[in-house]
């Protein structure tokens, strides 16, 4: 029988998907002394992409072959024969993948499917990933359904083989609905003679969040302030497995869970495709239409999911497809407005999301990432009215208005309402009986405060700004400090309390003009002219007397 040699579709063509070979030993021989098949050695390597593998290994058994090293040159190979099928399994699920990409493929014998894959074989090297359309693709989804006789096998643990050509895949009960676990793409090898070590061919997917300020020129970033009211700007980021040309659908599902003081705008939402990953994101993206997903929101919950079932296969508004790979990014775009549940001061406004996608080829298997955070603040101000010469006098009956000019962007001829928000009419805020304003919901940055009408027997202080500058930890979003300035001298025990701006302004007492029509007016002028006419009286009798003098 002509003998053929297995180790082309590994060294020539990259059979060996994601095989990657260590120090290769001296040669051993094919056979045992009694002259039955001997065994071979192989390690498959943990998962470096994850912090801890717990995945386990299914392997199947292809070909059954004599396997021995040589070296050609400087080249050390495996020299394969006597090549018989594994099981009747493989037999079938060999066979049939093979006719499904050549209808005409005659071939009858174990070594005629062998010799088809050597030549079939696409890539190069161990970084080939198995594309799922081809035969190799099929091959471990038939071995998957076919239910084979598997070998178990623990990743990062030598395990001892028959020789012959093997199909690695992971095991999906190690991975189904586990956060940061992920299957390697299919793996072939040949194991016999010396031993061979594996690399597992996959990456985690990853996801991250971000929120836009509305101040301008703010970036996308982790953390934000807004107003009562106001439509916050919301990112999400999720990257793709390096193995998704070996998955035949890739499911892509992002679930946000929104604080109770956001209301998330499902109609809002944008899913964008951006090709490269780097660069600048507006001249890269691509729009996915909006029949290529689904959007959600579970009002009991607060969360908004967003669900591609099948990433590779996403189109743009024209019907084109998108150019998926494994350096693709998917933007997820949408605005949600703080609410007046929302917490103020200190305690933020969070939504965490997380993603949940396919992790294992040839499987339903679904995993979730890490999750990723932002964190939105709103403020509180506290206003005091009280006397210049005692500040424990409260000062009841003031009335101010609040003008947010720089806490928006464009939002000079807004006006703070009573809940925080922002109008356009002035609302006038009245001091209570321990003369205090208080109001929630305030963006970071500059306003404007009017009294408009003084407290009884007071004068009213002059208009005047202050400034809510917070300084945000980097790496945790939680607030480092808050700054406050004010333009005016009345206002005075500037301070900040738990993330609430505590305002001091003083009133001094003072004579006001009386109005008109009072009764005080009345009696003025009646003393007034009563004196006037005494005046006259006096002024005309002198006058008379001096006359009658000259005379």
């Amino acid at each position: 029988m002509r003998k053929h040699n297995i180790a082309r579709m590994a060294a020539a063509a990259g059979l060996a998907l994601t095989m990657a070979l260590g120090p290769v030993a001296a040669p051993v021989a094919a056979f045992a002394a009694d002259g039955t098949a001997t065994q071979g050695d192989i390690t498959i390597n943990a998962n470096t992409h994850v912090t801890s593998d717990t995945t386990k290994l299914l392997g199947y058994k292809l070909f059954k072959a004599d396997v021995a090293d040589q070296t050609v040159g400087t080249t050390t190979s495996k020299a394969v024969s006597n090549i018989t099928w594994g099981s009747d399994q493989a037999q079938k699920a060999v066979e049939a993948a093979i006719k499904a990409v050549e209808p005409a493929y005659a071939g009858t014998s174990a070594q005629d499917a062998a010799d088809w894959l050597s030549t079939h074989a696409s890539g190069s090297g161990s970084a080939t990933v198995v594309d799922a359309n081809d035969a190799f693709g099929k091959i471990a989804a038939a071995m998957r359904m076919a239910g084979a006789p598997a070998t178990t096998i623990t990743p990062g643990t030598k395990v001892t083989l028959d020789e012959g050509y093997w199909l690695f895949v992971t095991d999906s009960a190690t991975t189904e609905d586990l956060i940061d676990k992920v299957g390697t793409a299919p793996i072939y090898a040949v194991v016999g003679g010396s031993a061979v070590t594996v690399d597992q061919k996959s990456s985690l997917p990853t996801v991250n969040k971000f929120i836009k300020n509305d101040a301008t020129g703010s970036v996308w970033a982790k953390v934000a302030d807004s107003q009562i009211g106001q439509d916050i700007d919301y990112k999400l980021t999720g990257t793709v497995a390096t193995a998704l040309a070996s998955y035949d659908t890739y499911y892509y599902s992002f679930s946000d869970v929104l604080g109770s003081g956001l209301t998330a705008d499902s109609s809002s939402v944008k899913v964008m495709v951006q090709n490269p990953a780097t660069g600048d994101a507006a001249q890269t993206e691509t729009q996915v239409r909006a029949d290529d997903y689904t959007v959600s929101l579970d009002s009991a919950t607060n969360t908004l999911t967003v669900t591609i079932n099948d990433l590779k296969s996403v189109k743009d508004a024209n019907g084109n497809a998108i150019a998926i790979t494994p350096n693709s990014v998917v933007n997820v775009y949408y605005t949600a407005r703080l609410n007046s549940n929302a917490k103020v001061a200190s305690s933020s406004n969070d939504n965490t999301v997380t993603l949940t996608y396919s992790n294992n080829p040839g499987t339903k298997s679904h995993g979730d990432t890490t999750p990723a955070t932002v964190r939105d603040y709103t403020y509180q101000l506290m206003l005091m009215k009280v006397d210049s010469s005692n500040n424990s006098k409260g000062l009841q009956g003031a009335k101010f208005t609040i003008q947010a000019t720089g806490a928006d962007e464009g939002a000079g001829t807004k006006y703070v309402q009573s809940d925080g928000s922002l109008g356009d009419t002035a609302y006038e805020f009245t001091s209570g009986a321990d003369g205090s304003i208080a109001v929630s919901g305030l963006d970071a940055g500059e306003y404007t405060v009017v009294e408009t009408q003084a407290p009884d027997g007071y004068n009213t202080v002059p208009s005047f700004t202050f400034q809510i500058y917070p300084v945000y930890k980097e790496v945790t979003g939680d607030i480092d400090t808050i700054r406050v300035q004010t333009s005016n001298a009345n206002v005075s025990d500037i301070n900040v309390y738990d993330g609430v701006v505590d305002l001091v302004v003083k009133d001094k007492a003072g004579m006001s003009l009386p109005l008109t029509g009072q009764a005080g007016v009345t009696i003025t002028w009646i003393a007034g002219g009563a004196v006037l006419a005494l005046g006259i009286t006096h002024l005309v009798r002198s006058r008379k007397n001096a006359e009658d003098s000259a005379e």
